[in-house]
């Protein structure tokens, strides 16, 4: 049984004064016991409405799925007092900017003992009355269970000097550190499951291989899932078990990390991965990239959302996306009309200079072998 199991996840947003807004569309998602899942795709592609829906931090939104499971159990069957308690106790979330999710008048040392208290295992009130007077008289104590925790967490996650850091404001620690305080804030509940939304967003390469090393760490040590949502693929690469490509609320692709690199199958996936650099400039010194700009959620087209940017389109890609088991890879999944039993496309090549001219180009030879690669 998945930790977590998403199927056909669909999150639309009411507008009064227009027509509504489909985030997400039929993504199905799987999460195991200790391992780091990837989340990819371009900006608007959904990543973050899938993960707050896992949190229940939609305000407004209409929420439907077939299967909502965390541990075999439906997360919207909770009420929000149940809900309270798993965030935090059995799944935590680590949001893209550090600087804006901590408090900034608490010390962080603070922040993560009331983590500590509310989620974690230590003999300490946490009500309401207890938390205003640390909050406003006397702080939490420096021999305190959670006080002592909060350091221990802050050492877990690579920070030096970490009982002066417990002591300092966010606005006083670089934003590596900050990012390591939220994955501590994260821990202090010990739970099974961590959601982490673009965590190294903005920060210089060496301080992202250092976060992306802590969460590694992190799962190998404490055997917690981490659901990673980023937009780079090499991160994906160094980092995740198993992947899952999304393009404007839809999921395109899923499977192993190495299957799904060896062997793409779905011509945005491989649009992706065409555009990451490999230190050497192409012939013409452009970076490769896909053509065109995905489209707004009203005005997606009907079948694949990926259609009008495809150099592979055809006809039968205005139908429901079907998918396709790709052959020898573990859980490898395509959702695309090239993979349909019945057509003859034979081989779909991008050509090289798709990008330059701002054009979906590209050719479909309709010889007897499906096949879609790079040109």
């Amino acid at each position: 049984m998945s930790l977590l199991a998403i199927e056909d996840l669909a999150v639309t947003f009411p507008v009064e004064d227009g027509p509504d807004v489909p985030a997400v569309d039929g993504v199905d998602l799987q999460v195991e016991t200790g391992e780091i899942h990837g989340l990819v795709g371009e900006s608007g592609s959904g990543k973050s409405v899938t993960a707050r829906s896992i949190m229940r931090l939609l305000d407004g939104a209409e929420v439907s799925a077939d299967r909502f499971d965390y541990r075999g159990e439906d997360l919207y069957a909770k009420s929000e007092a149940e809900m309270r308690r798993i965030r935090g106790d059995d799944i935590a979330m680590v949001f893209q900017d550090a600087l804006s999710a901590l408090n900034p008048v608490m010390t962080v040392g603070e922040q993560i003992a009331e983590v500590v208290r509310h989620h974690g295992d230590v003999d300490e009130s946490a009500g309401l009355l207890s938390e205003l007077r640390r909050k406003y008289v006397t702080g939490t104590s420096k021999s305190a269970p959670s006080w002592r925790r909060a350091v221990d967490l802050l050492e877990t996650v690579g920070i030096a000097d970490p009982e002066d850091v417990a002591t300092s404001y966010p606005h006083q620690l670089s934003g590596g550190q900050r990012q390591r305080v939220m994955i501590a804030s994260a821990l202090g509940g010990d739970p099974s499951l961590i959601v982490a939304d673009e965590p190294t967003t903005a920060l210089d390469v060496t301080v992202e291989a250092g976060i992306l090393d802590e969460l590694q760490c992190l799962c190998d040590e404490f055997d917690v899932a981490i659901l990673l949502i980023t937009h780079d693929l090499g991160v994906v690469a160094e980092t995740c078990d198993r992947v899952t490509v999304m393009y404007s609320g839809s999921v395109m692709e899923r499977g192993t990390t190495d299957g799904l690199f060896e062997n793409p199958a779905h011509p945005y996936t491989k649009g992706l991965l065409r555009s990451i650099p490999e230190g050497a400039p192409s012939e013409d010194g452009q970076l490769a990239t896909i053509p065109g700009s995905a489209p707004e959620p009203t005005e997606r087209p009907a079948g694949c959302p990926f259609r009008d940017r495809c150099p592979a389109a055809f006809d039968a890609c205005s139908d429901p996306l079907p998918e396709h088991v790709v052959d020898g890879g573990e859980g490898h999944v395509a959702r695309c009309h090239l993979y349909t039993e019945g057509d003859d496309l034979g081989e779909v090549t991008w050509e090289t200079d798709a990008a330059a001219n701002g054009e979906a180009t590209g050719t479909a030879d309709r010889t007897p072998a499906t096949e879609v690669t790079d040109g």
